[in-house]
């Protein structure tokens, strides 16, 4: 056959056709998939650069914090007054001291792994370890505060080797002035942060094959991950003197991919079947042709044509000459020379050549075109109102199903289902000649939906193209389920069929700083405002008439969006929020009122927690009045407050850490030498009866707490104010 030039023609012709069409679609294919792993990998590197950036942000915001409480603290100024008279602290003192620096820092433990003072001019610096001593006085250094660097305290001021141990913890430093009152620069603080847990957050924020690079202040801080060879693939500058580089892999198309690789391999696999196809069909086609001219040449091969020759010219001629030049056989001639010239082989395979016009052919030739087709179609059932999936007896849909055969099956059309779980089934028709069958499935569909109706059961119907090749059922399934996918836009109790072209390429809808105003709404427990941000962002997309992809991909965005917000705002508070992801096939209506509620759902929590705070704050309040009304009583204790107020020492330790900066005991010891210093001023009572009045029962502690506080002993302070 393949010398024919007929056949050649017919078979190129089909394969012309396949491969423009795979070509086209390929090239669709990629672009999309180029498009969406660009907008995906923009997204997921400026999440990833702002999760960075919070970080570092968080972890010098505590070191600041540090560096400020040591400022502020009364202790930590006894000790510079001390140094600077040449006065030794004594064992308590240095307690104090090793103590304040230790809960100045113990709330931020997991980010801070040590605080250092150096004071100018002393040969001793202080650390929550207690006092460490150098061979000589620490002086100004060379660099200007406020620095972070990444290293060890010892190469930062350049101490010697044998002081090199107590300072050779590796870590990120904040080294920021010490102050006194006057403002006065008196010293040095150093934060060591801890790097592990750092670069340990750090790394929770990369994906795999990522890193970064963190400069302050222009110069290189850390790197995370490996960056040798790589170029960076977006870079950001932060506040607080920070700028970032983050470089990521470098994205092949194909790879990791498999749904582009997936849908090539398809492509490829229904190119080939085409191509058999055409093979056949052209075969099919050309065979009535092969065996006239074999009728013509008397059984012999046909012998190859010249290129300037007619091969169907030629039969014709030959049918002529072998019939004869009688008026009645040319008169037939005639008649089926239109048919050959324009295509004999299809005229006589289809059957619109009369019988008497074909005797030259023998019954055997003929061949029988009716192939069965089959159309695939999958139905949802759910709840009418509120779009919850409904859980169906598969014994009363059989019945239902047994009904719609009865209704339009026949000897030409079968009808098979299948359940493919509690809340779908695929109803399957196989037919003898291709139809329009659109009036049918709205007819089933109304026969269905009239009989669960009472139920209160809403059905949706997605239906697939006509199919002749069996082999491609598995695509018809996912043709009818991509269909249902309509759904998403119109909602339920429809039919949907599949359309032959997707929609055009239409990107959703997200107002600018969607996130920024749905976390302000949140925070200000602005219900209204939810309604309004969610609304808007639905009525926008619906309006839009695009893809199932695209409004999925929409879903995807805003419950990520969700999430994130949920948990920025959860975070600032004792409670732990989540939302669930929708995983039924639902109406975008459904989905955003069920993300509406969910989020009224979160500020109902919020607000409960918040009546929760202001009943604890209002218990604070109590503990604190009572501690200030009865602080010169002996007997006051941890112990007494918290049988009182039935609350544990650890919370009565926290509330005066976080509301005055200090212990409870360093609470009490300071409201009793203030009154102390009252009664002294006002010059009525002895010494020992002013330690006994303020609360007191040992006239040694009353002494040493005096001194520490004011830096006198109770009878020179009162030696100085005669």
């Amino acid at each position: 056959m393949f010398q024919s030039k007929v056949f050649r023609r017919m078979f190129c012709s089909y394969l012309l056709i396949i491969v423009v069409s795979m070509g086209i679609y390929s090239g669709f294919l990629i672009y999309q998939s180029k498009r969406i792993a660009q907008n995906q990998s923009t997204w997921e590197h400026d999440l990833i650069l702002r999760e960075v950036s919070d970080v570092m942000e968080e972890t010098l915001s505590d070191a600041k914090e540090t560096v400020r409480d040591l400022r502020y603290s009364n202790t930590m100024k006894n000790l510079y007054m001390a140094s600077r008279l040449d006065d030794p602290l004594d064992t308590y003192e240095d307690y104090e001291v090793q103590k304040e620096i230790k809960n100045l820092y113990a709330l931020r433990a997991d980010v801070i792994y040590s605080t250092t003072i150096f004071l100018y001019g002393s040969n001793r610096a202080w650390s929550a370890g207690g006092p460490i001593y150098m061979d000589v006085p620490f002086e100004q250094q060379s660099f200007s505060v406020p620095l972070l660097v990444n290293g060890n305290i010892a190469d930062s001021i350049g101490l010697t080797d044998n002081q090199r141990y107590y300072f050779a913890k590796e870590g990120l430093l904040y080294w920021d002035s010490y102050t006194y009152r006057n403002g006065t620069e008196v010293g040095l603080c150093c934060v060591l942060i801890d790097l592990q847990n750092t670069l340990g957050r750090l790394q929770s924020a990369l994906g795999d094959d990522q890193a970064i690079r963190i400069l302050y202040q222009g110069k290189e801080l850390l790197t995370v991950g490996d960056i040798s060879g790589r170029k960076p693939a977006v870079e950001m500058t932060g506040s607080s003197d920070f700028s970032y580089e983050l470089y990521d892999k470098s994205h092949s198309l194909l790879k990791n991919n498999p749904v582009l690789i997936g849908m090539l391999v398809i492509l490829l696999i229904v190119a080939i079947i085409f191509a058999w196809v055409g093979y056949w069909e052209s075969r099919r086609y050309y065979k009535p042709i092969d065996y006239m001219g074999k009728m013509v040449s008397g059984g012999e091969p046909t012998e190859a044509v010249s290129e300037d020759q007619n091969e169907l010219g030629n039969i014709i001629e030959g049918i002529e000459k072998l019939i004869g030049e009688k008026n009645s056989y040319r008169e037939k001639m005639l008649t089926v020379s239109p048919y050959a010239g324009a295509g004999m082989f299809q005229a006589i395979v289809s059957g619109q050549a009369g019988n008497d016009k074909l005797n030259v052919l023998s019954d055997e030739e003929f061949l029988d075109l009716k192939h069965p087709y089959y159309i695939v179609s999958i139905l949802n059932f759910a709840y009418e109102w509120t779009g919850k999936v409904k859980s169906i007896s598969h014994e009363n849909m059989s019945e239902i199903f047994k009904q719609v055969s009865a209704t339009w099956a026949g000897e030409d059309l079968h009808i098979a289902w299948y359940f493919s779980g509690k809340n779908s089934a695929y109803l399957i028709l196989s037919f003898d000649e291709k139809r329009d069958m659109d009036d049918m499935f709205f007819g089933i569909h109304k026969l269905i939906q009239s009989s669960v109706e009472k139920e209160h059961i809403v059905v949706t119907m997605g239906v697939d193209v006509v199919r002749e090749d069996i082999s491609e059922l598995k695509a018809a399934c996912e043709g009818a389920a991509s269909a249902l996918d309509g759904i998403l836009h119109d909602g339920r109790g429809e039919v949907f069929f599949a359309e032959e072209f997707p929609k055009g390429n239409v990107d959703y809808y997200l107002p600018s700083g969607f996130k920024e105003k749905l976390r302000t709404c949140l925070e200000n427990r602005d219900k209204d405002g939810i309604h309004l941000l969610l609304f808007d962002v639905y009525k926008t997309n619906l309006d839009l008439d695009a893809s199932s992809e695209v409004y999925k991909s929409l879903v995807e965005d805003v419950y990520l969006t969700m999430m994130k917000t949920v948990r920025k705002v959860s975070g600032l508070t004792t409670v732990h929020l989540n939302i669930q992801r929708v995983s039924e096939l639902m109406s975008l209506q459904e989905i955003f009122d069920y993300y509406d509620a969910a989020l009224i759902s979160v500020i109902d929590l919020l607000e409960k927690n918040e009546r929760q705070k202001n009943k604890e704050n209002q218990l604070d309040d109590e503990i604190v009045k009572f501690v200030e009304e009865n602080y010169c009583d002996p007997g006051i204790s941890l112990q007494q407050l918290s049988d009182k107020y039935n609350v544990s020492n650890k919370y009565l330790l926290l509330l005066f850490k976080q509301k005055y900066n200090m212990t409870y005991l360093q609470f009490i010891q300071g409201k009793r030498i203030e009154r102390a210093i009252e009664l002294i001023d006002q010059n009525e009572l002895p010494i020992s009866e002013i330690g006994t009045k303020v609360g007191y029962e040992n006239q040694l502690t009353f002494r040493r707490n005096f001194k520490a506080v004011t830096g006198r002993n109770p009878s020179e302070y009162a030696a100085v104010k005669k």
